[in-house]
């Protein structure tokens, strides 16, 4: 089975944002595995950190843009569905399903490992993911997208990265985050007919880590569908409906709640997942871990083993 390699190591003080597929843990040569954080919210940012571009504030910003508030707009509708391929710095792909009902929300990743996801139902939350087996309930609220934080931090326009043969075909803005060590940097692409995201890309520059050339990730829109009362649009005119069978939390009954767990019990699940998945000795001793630190596992630690290590599910 392919196996997804991690992303380059990323600082912690570089922004999250839900879209975003970025790792702090460094990959395996032979063979390590790429699990997108789509739950995740933009990171707590340091109250000294200023938004600017090249030492100044740019007069021109997200408030102006005319296509990306249309986009802000589409995501605060009553309604959608939304489904992409993220493509990491590696090139590997990732299937990514977005759907909004109401206070309802829910995602689904699909690649060559398995499907992970997150769903919200009555205002309570859960992780889920299928290749290890687990689900957590968490207190958390609907995910914010990479272009609903662009707007909210209204962050400046630039051009710095924009592919000016895509520009021929799209109609594009960007935007810059820049803080402290780190810049990220973010190009959206618009269909020149209907003003709607085509893709986007988001470029992360870490001092002393990839420097000026960075870690680019694409997410590529491939169906887009909005609207409310159970009527959406989509982008060739015609009308659908939100499939509202998603949002039912029957499956989590075939997985195990890593969340009650007690400290022998993930032990004893850890060791026989670690089996399955093809994660060795030798790797888990290579990631410092052993049988004490296995009884506190994390959700996050055990996902991020299987993903890193594993070689069949």
């Amino acid at each position: 089975m392919k196996i997804y390699k991690l992303a380059a190591v990323l600082t912690a003080a570089m922004l999250a944002f839900s879209c975003t597929a970025c790792s702090q843990k460094k990959s395996k040569k032979s063979k390590s595995a790429k699990k997108n954080n789509t739950s995740s919210t933009a990171a707590a940012e340091s109250a000294q950190d200023e938004i600017v571009t090249d030492g100044e504030v740019d007069s021109v910003t997200s408030q102006d843009g005319v296509h990306i508030r249309q986009a802000y707009d589409l995501l605060k509708s009553d309604q959608y569905r939304i489904k992409l391929t993220y493509t990491d710095a590696s090139g590997n792909e990732t299937e990514i399903l977005r759907l909004k009902d109401g206070e309802s929300y829910y995602e689904l990743q699909t690649n060559d490992i398995g499907t992970s996801g997150f769903i919200t139902v009555d205002g309570t939350s859960y992780d889920f993911d299928n290749v290890c087996g687990i689900y957590r309930k968490r207190n958390s609220a609907t995910p914010v997208s990479l272009i609903e934080t662009v707007v909210d931090q209204d962050l400046p326009a630039t051009d710095t990265h924009i592919n000016a043969e895509d520009a021929k075909i799209y109609d594009v803005e960007e935007y810059t985050y820049t803080a402290n060590s780190y810049i990220t940097v973010m190009d959206f692409y618009f269909d020149k007919e209907t003003g709607l995201p085509a893709k986007y890309t988001t470029t992360y520059m870490v001092e002393a880590v990839n420097g000026d050339e960075g870690m680019k990730e694409t997410r590529t829109i491939q169906e887009l569908s909005y609207g409310s009362d159970d009527e959406m649009l989509t982008t060739d005119g015609q009308t659908t409906a939100v499939d509202k069978s998603v949002f039912d939390l029957s499956f989590l009954s075939g997985l195990v709640d890593f969340g009650v767990m007690t400290p022998e019990q993930k032990l004893g699940y850890c060791q026989a997942i670690f089996v399955t998945s093809g994660v060795s000795a030798d790797e888990l001793t290579s990631a410092a871990m052993n049988d004490e630190k296995l009884k506190n596992i994390s959700y996050e630690e055990l996902t991020s083993l299987v993903y890193t290590y594993g070689d069949k599910i």
